[in-house]
């Protein structure tokens, strides 16, 4: 069983972590017919160019059969038999420090973390973050927590457990248990909580509402679901309204994120994936140095992210950048007329010329959209320059017949 397992990395900067409840598992979050809630989520292409998804796995199950296992192992030593890993149920605080632990190794590399938790998940999920905030260092990271159906203020369902099979995470999960009533109260003092949104099903026998809103200094958000405390983890269809929810929070989150900063210049491995694209081309049948063309690249590169993040906002994105994008080609068409009479000497000049200018702020160039830097623009004419039918060239009498030349010279 592997703590973390990942259903998408693409090297976003946000991720996504399920975290499932009692007794649970990643199944927890398929439905009757196969189909798993994150992977529906991400057939929104918003959400896919903006997330990556994992599920957070943790061991948890009814009946404990830790005693019984330990003295297996120990009779298979005794006639050198191999033994197998002897595990068993943790507490709600030992949980949380197992996943603070593997989110720490294993997702550094993002910048935000959003938490859909289930049921007991979600006060582990409490205990975790409480944890990072009081690090001597605290990463801060988590800024969103999704609680479905979490006894925030325990379940008589704990009750019957430590009954019934003296559970220790059952034991934690009762009313007013010591555990719970620690992290409640640590909840409300802390001062730095990510967001919180509290969904709840109306027809949950198990958490009713009183225990699935957590208190906090701010009252939290609260979203009522038509689920009982199963469906609101595997929605049928997209209809539900947990789906529609979680959707569109989502989707808000990464528009908040990706318009409240400047695009930051994300890092380019160049690994000849852009060998053969028409801009490249243009560059090397104009001989433009590679230094010229090394930096084509990567402004390529974060114009294309920068275009997925801005076209998800709307038509009114759309029309600004539409907008941008032909000031920018008819900049050029001024830079290259510059050439052909001889202010410019050469397809390096060119270049050098027209990156210089996009990168300033002129009036001519200014965009609506403050967060877009000159590096952008910069990659916004690479990718005029991708289109082959137009008509833009790095250097004189270059045409179309020129490119497919030069691609059969190389064999492309």
């Amino acid at each position: 069983m592997s703590a973390i397992e990942f259903i998408q990395k693409n090297q976003n900067r946000n991720l996504v972590l399920f975290v499932h409840g009692f007794t649970g598992s990643n199944e927890t979050w398929i439905n009757d017919l196969g189909q798993e809630f994150p992977k529906m989520l991400l057939e929104d292409n918003q959400i896919a160019d903006n997330y990556d998804f994992a599920y957070i796995t943790y061991y948890t199950t009814l009946v404990d059969m830790y005693g019984f296992k330990v003295k297996t192992n120990f009779l298979k030593r005794m006639f050198n038999l191999e033994t197998e890993l002897a595990r068993k149920n943790l507490g709600i605080n030992q949980l949380g420090e197992f996943i603070q632990s593997v989110i720490q190794f294993n997702c550094d590399c993002y910048e935000n973390i959003i938490i859909i938790a289930h049921s007991m998940g979600g006060l582990v999920t409490k205990s975790f973050i409480l944890n990072e905030i009081n690090k001597d260092v605290p990463s801060n990271k988590v800024k969103l927590f999704l609680s479905l159906a979490v006894p925030h203020n325990g379940t008589e369902w704990g009750k019957l457990g430590e009954k019934l099979f003296s559970n220790v995470q059952a034991i934690d999960l009762k009313p007013l248990s010591p555990v719970l009533s620690q992290i409640n109260q640590n909840w409300v003092h802390c001062k730095t909580l990510p967001r919180t949104i509290c969904f709840y099903g109306q027809y949950d026998e198990i958490v009713d509402e009183g225990s699935a809103i957590l208190f906090q200094a701010e009252k939290p958000e609260t979203v009522p679901c038509d689920d009982n405390h199963n469906t609101i983890t595997r929605p049928k269809d997209k209809s539900r309204h947990v789906y529609v929810a979680i959707q569109s929070i989502l989707r808000k989150f990464a528009e908040e994120i990706s318009l409240g900063e400047p695009f930051q210049v994300r890092p380019f491995i160049d690994q000849g994936q852009l060998d053969d694209e028409i801009f490249v081309l243009r560059l090397l049948i104009a001989d433009v140095h590679n230094i010229h063309i090394n930096s084509a690249k990567q402004t390529f590169f974060n114009a294309e992210y920068m275009r997925k993040v801005l076209v998800n906002q709307g038509e009114h994105a759309i029309a600004t950048l539409a907008d941008l994008y032909s000031r920018i080609e008819t900049f050029y068409s001024i830079a290259f007329g510059k050439l052909m009479s001889g202010d410019l000497n050469n397809s390096n000049h060119l270049v050098t010329y027209v990156h210089e200018h996009l990168s300033k702020e002129t009036d001519f160039l200014k965009s609506t959209i403050p967060l877009l830097g000159g590096f952008q623009k910069m990659g916004m004419l690479h990718q005029l320059m991708n289109m082959m039918e137009k008509d833009l060239w790095w250097a004189q009498q270059q045409n179309i017949q020129s490119i497919e030349q030069f691609r059969k010279a190389r064999g492309i």
